[in-house]
C-alpha cells in the first residue's frame, strides 16, 4: 500500500471519528435542551463556561499549594542561614 493511499485511510478515520463525537455531543446538547427548556447552543456556552470555572477554581488551588510549599522552603532556609550567622550549627564550610 502506498503512503498515499495509508494517508487518505488515516484521514478518512480522523473525520469519522470526529463527525461522531460531534453528533454524540449535538444530540446530547438537544435531549438535554428538551428537558431544560433551553436551545443546544446556550446549553454548550453553559456547559464551556461552567468547565472553565472548574479549570480557572483548580488552578488557583494548585498554584495556591506549590505558593505554600515555596513560602516553607523559603522560611527554612531563612532560618538554617540565622543559626549559621549565630553560630549555632556545625557546618564548616
Amino acid at each position: 500500500m502506498s503512503d498515499h493511499a495509508q494517508a487518505i485511510i488515516e484521514t478518512t478515520g480522523v473525520v469519522t471519528s470526529s463527525a461522531v463525537k460531534t453528533s454524540v455531543v449535538g444530540g446530547g446538547a438537544s435531549i438535554l435542551g428538551k428537558f431544560t427548556g433551553l436551545d443546544p447552543v446556550t446549553i454548550i456556552g453553559l456547559a464551556i463556561g461552567l468547565l472553565g470555572l472548574l479549570v480557572s477554581i483548580f488552578s488557583f488551588l494548585i498554584n495556591w499549594h506549590y505558593k505554600k510549599k515555596e513560602d516553607q522552603r523559603a522560611q527554612e532556609l531563612h532560618e538554617f542561614e540565622l543559626m549559621l550567622r549565630r553560630g549555632k550549627c556545625d557546618v564548616k564550610e
